[in-house]
């Protein structure tokens, strides 16, 4: 089998592969929607976040191997179960970092894939250690075309976000932006 790594992602053959260490649905990964969260594998922050919660998303090409059609099809059963339930579901895609250099191809495809066939029943949203400004030294624009929001920034323990009880707000620090893209414009269009 001809394995080779091309642009940091993962091919055999024409198939091109990401590696994913969970996907479930849930309540927490979203402030508003009921979540379908992608968590990819590997982190390409250095050094890494302290106290990050996903510790086990570090290392790259661990977890479960997938061909991109085959999780693309696999995610489009998913949200088709029970998308008649809910007025918007929010597809989340962590980790990990979606935008390594190994995830951000598998990443836009999907997001690209699911909005093309759910439209605006979905809400396409990204958690990534970069900020806006990262995104666009590293010319990581074109990546997100398929995103409706982000929440953008480290996690940094010492400015958790949280109320007079000590419960966590969204998002988790205070340091960190949750925007809403303009996918005509590719640009920020509103920070929260």
């Amino acid at each position: 089998m001809n394995t080779k790594k091309e642009n940091s992602i993962m091919y055999e053959g024409e198939k091109m592969k990401v590696y994913v260490n969970r996907v479930f649905f849930n309540t927490i990964d979203h402030p508003k929607y009921f979540a379908l969260s992608i968590y990819f594998q590997g982190c390409d922050k250095h050094p890494k976040c302290p106290f990050c919660h996903n510790k086990d998303t570090w290392e790259p090409f661990k977890g479960f191997e997938y061909d991109v059609e085959a999780l693309i099809r696999r995610l489009k059963e998913k949200i088709n179960a029970i998308i008649d339930s809910y007025d918007k579901l929010a597809v989340v895609y962590l980790g990990g970092e979606p935008l390594a250099p190994y995830n951000r191809k598998a990443v836009f495809e999907i997001s690209k894939a699911l909005k093309e066939e759910f439209s605006d029943k979905i809400v396409n949203t990204i958690y990534t250690w970069r900020t806006l400004e990262d995104i666009e030294t590293q010319n990581l624009r074109n990546y997100i075309t398929y995103m409706d929001e982000g929440i953008l920034g480290p996690y940094e323990h010492d400015k958790r976000n949280i109320d007079e009880n000590g419960n966590l707000l969204f998002p988790a620090s205070k340091n960190q932006k949750y925007v809403k893209f303009s996918r005509r414009r590719k640009t920020c269009m509103k920070t929260y």
